[in-house]
């Protein structure tokens, strides 16, 4: 019986570990691609932001889906792309609140739209400047 449980703890052990360095190898692995696509942008290109949205309320609040967000054809405001689904064109001219979440590497920017909708945005560290770029927030270094 303290046998079985032996190789059980040990095998529960050597799980836990194993999930640690995938998890670890991704982060990584997520992180250099987060960069790659920061360096591609400052060359002057639009590189769309890959990121989960949730809205908070309206005919979209249970919908938190994965998709894109760039900015639009003129250039002024930004759209969340999802996989089969319509391109949604985001109010422009709101704030953003940026805090940390609770995936590591991950930042929420919570978007408070002119008209009262409320929008997250769960992106990478690396690239939630870009992301609120495209959602026209003001840099508070502009008003420094």
């Amino acid at each position: 019986m303290e046998m079985e449980l032996l190789v059980e703890l040990v095998a529960f052990v050597l799980i836990g570990l194993a999930a640690s360095g995938v998890g670890m190898l991704m982060r990584r692995t997520v992180a250099r691609r987060a960069r790659a696509r920061t360096e591609f942008a400052s060359g002057g290109d639009l590189v769309a932001v890959p990121c989960q949205a949730r809205w908070r309320q309206g005919v979209r609040r249970r919908f938190f889906g994965y998709g894109k967000l760039a900015p639009d054809a003129d250039g002024t405001g930004a759209v969340f792309k999802a996989p089969l689904r319509r391109a949604v064109a985001l109010p422009v001219g709101g704030r953003a609140v940026v805090r940390e979440s609770w995936r590591p590497g991950m930042r929420v920017l919570e978007y408070s739209a002119p008209d009262g909708q409320r929008i997250d945005f769960q992106v990478y560290d690396a690239e939630a400047d870009r992301a609120a770029r495209f959602l026209r927030i003001p840099d508070p270094a502009d008003f420094a």
